[in-house]
């Protein structure tokens, strides 16, 4: 299914995140030049609660009934009127978020009653991927803490765009996660379970973010990110093997010393095992003559990334040194490449071992 925004249907293709860069900035830029606000007697409902010092449950459903208005209006928009139309909800929010008059409390009830009214579109059967883009990007602007429910339930969407702004509001509350253990474990769960089938290489990288959580914690996100590691794994080895870069993000959070020696010694084997695969994965799509230059520079990042981790992990001198021939030759010594990765997981046709197909790591020869 295509994106409606300009520029959209190439986060749909999972090729590269210009899609989601062109889609907020059309939303953005767009919306402040060039769309005029709507100040009906619309919003004379929540007029009268903005300036509240506290918000009663009945004040708190106006404002919910507010937002739903919102959302059946945005949906009934015709297809010509959707980009106009979205750009008009996006600052109709923005404008009453940021309203000069609003109290404090009026302030975490706009998020809040909008988070609820999302968590129901989301979890409707037949919910407009257009309607569920908006309140994505609706939530993003306004996220706090009191998001995080919304943002979850928006990862089941089928959309991915939707998909995308919800991991990248989970990423923005990294920090407050980090601080609350209960909120951690069930957003870990949720992310772990979302990822695992994520479609979208640029969704699953604001996932993989969004995990990244402070070394001290590294282990309450570890087999969160083992379980997506072997769920990829089997993803590239059957048929599709183009290399769509999503594991770069993760490794982002590993190549981070800290990270490594917060791990235990079986978790640091569990990570070995799994980055061999990678390893052996990339050096061999890697010498492909016919790549295109998007695929090769993700692919070199990893292969980079990889060979870094394994090196931090296992000792400098165990194996192969194929990021020399990267910085040395690149692209026109590939086949270098794979021969100093099998340096690292063996080489299967030849019996040859590699320094991690001993102990103790284990990797089996070849790393298949």
């Amino acid at each position: 299914m295509g994106i409606d925004y300009p520029g959209g249907q190439w986060l749909a293709q999972g090729r590269t995140a210009f899609g989601v860069v062109a889609l907020g900035f059309l939303l953005a830029v767009a919306g402040r030049d060039a769309v005029a606000q709507d100040t009906s007697g619309e919003d004379d409902i929540i007029n009268t609660v903005r300036q509240m010092a506290s918000i009663s449950p009945g004040d708190q459903r106006r404002i919910a009934d507010w937002v739903q208005a919102r959302v059946d209006a945005l949906a009934k928009t015709s297809p010509a009127d959707r980009t106009t139309a979205a750009i008009k909800f996006r600052d109709r929010f923005r404008e009453q978020f940021t309203h000069r008059e609003n109290s404090a409390q009026f302030k975490q009830q706009l998020p809040a009653q909008t988070s609820i009214v999302a968590i129901t579109q989301f979890a409707g059967p037949n919910v407009d991927p257009f309607v569920g883009r908006a309140l994505g990007r609706v939530l993003l602007d306004m996220a706090g803490p009191e998001m995080i429910p919304a943002f979850v339930a928006g990862l089941k969407s089928k959309d991915p765009a939707t998909r995308y702004f919800c991991a990248e509001g989970l990423l923005t509350q990294r920090n407050a996660l980090a601080a609350d253990k209960d909120a951690l474990d069930k957003t870990v769960k949720a992310i772990r379970e979302s990822a695992q089938v994520e479609t979208s290489p640029v969704a699953l990288g604001r996932l993989y973010l969004a995990l990244s959580v402070p070394a001290n914690q590294a282990a309450a996100v570890f087999d969160a990110f083992m379980a997506i590691f072997e769920k990829r794994l089997e993803y590239r080895r059957g048929s599709v093997v183009i290399a769509d870069g999503a594991e770069n993000d993760a490794y982002e959070y590993f190549r981070n010393s800290a990270v490594l020696n917060a791990l235990s010694q079986p978790q640091k084997e569990s990570l070995v095992r799994a980055l061999a695969v990678f390893l052996r994965m990339d050096a061999q799509r890697y010498n492909s003559s016919e790549l295109a230059f998007d695929e090769i520079d993700k692919l070199e990042r990893a292969l980079d990334a990889e060979e870094e981790m394994l090196t931090s992990l296992v000792g400098a001198g165990k194996g192969g040194n194929l990021r020399d021939v990267l910085n040395s030759g690149g692209f026109e010594q590939r086949g270098d490449v794979q021969t100093q990765a099998l340096l690292w997981v063996g080489d299967a046709g030849t019996n040859q071992q590699g320094a991690l197909n001993a102990a103790p790591w284990n990797v089996p020869v070849g790393a298949p």
